[in-house]
């Protein structure tokens, strides 16, 4: 009788089943197996300004505290629109003002840590203070997230940062409402900014004109939520 024949492929197959069975050839079975590709945390890149989901989740979370109707990406695109987007724009063409405007307003904070001496502080300041009653979307979002925190009234802030420059704020009172989108607050906001109203819209309208093709990246979520004005590059 002619001994059996042994399969080559027995021999190779074996002690990796056998490694497997007593756990010692996890890695060998799996160590080579390609890493997950790291999930894409921008959510867009315009000349050279990348802003992402951390960025603006703060922003987010707020506006869904009164706007729960309100889509993720349209809530996602009004803060990259209103605040975000001009915000870096600023920061980029008038570094050396912001930061002199920075030390007004520290300077202004060192004096008035209430909104009661915060107005006594600025009477004489003119234009650059106004008073007024306020709701959640008549404020630029981050003066608004300060001044309708129940847990701020009465108190003044620190330098708030807003595309413009800087403001210094307090709210006498807030009116709170059955829904939190109708609440009011007695605010009183004190700007030290690069551009006054009509200046600061026509300087962000000339850099909306001229970066409207300068769109490098935008997330494949939301390349059809973009603002009017940008336009999409044809590939990606």
């Amino acid at each position: 009788m002619n001994p059996p024949r042994h399969n080559p492929l027995v021999r190779i197959v074996a002690p990796l089943l056998l490694a497997a069975a007593s756990g010692a050839g996890a890695f060998a079975l799996h160590g080579c197996a390609r890493p997950a590709p790291a999930a894409e945390t921008r959510i867009l890149e315009l000349d050279g300004i990348a802003l992402t989901f951390d960025q603006v989740k703060p922003y987010v979370e707020f506006l869904r505290s009164f706007r729960p109707d309100a889509g993720e990406k349209t809530m996602t695109m009004y803060a990259i629109n209103e605040h975000l987007l001009p915000l870096r724009l600023a920061q980029r063409a008038f570094p050396e003002q912001r930061k002199q405007l920075l030390e007004q307003a520290q300077g202004l904070c060192s004096v008035a840590d209430n909104v009661i001496e915060l107005e006594k502080q600025t009477a004489q300041m003119g234009e650059r203070v106004y008073r007024d009653r306020l709701t959640r979307t008549a404020a630029q979002l981050p003066v608004a997230m300060f001044l309708f925190d129940p847990a701020n009234v009465g108190a003044a802030s620190q330098p708030i940062e807003v595309p413009q420059g800087w403001f210094v704020v307090g709210a006498f009172d807030l009116k709170q409402e059955a829904l939190a989108i109708g609440d009011r607050a007695d605010a009183l906001q004190v700007g030290f900014v690069t551009h006054l109203g009509p200046e600061w819209k026509a300087w962000l309208a000339e850099q909306q004109q001229q970066l409207a093709d300068k769109l490098t990246f935008v997330h494949p979520d939301y390349r059809d939520s973009l603002p009017a004005w940008i336009r999409p590059p044809r590939q990606q």
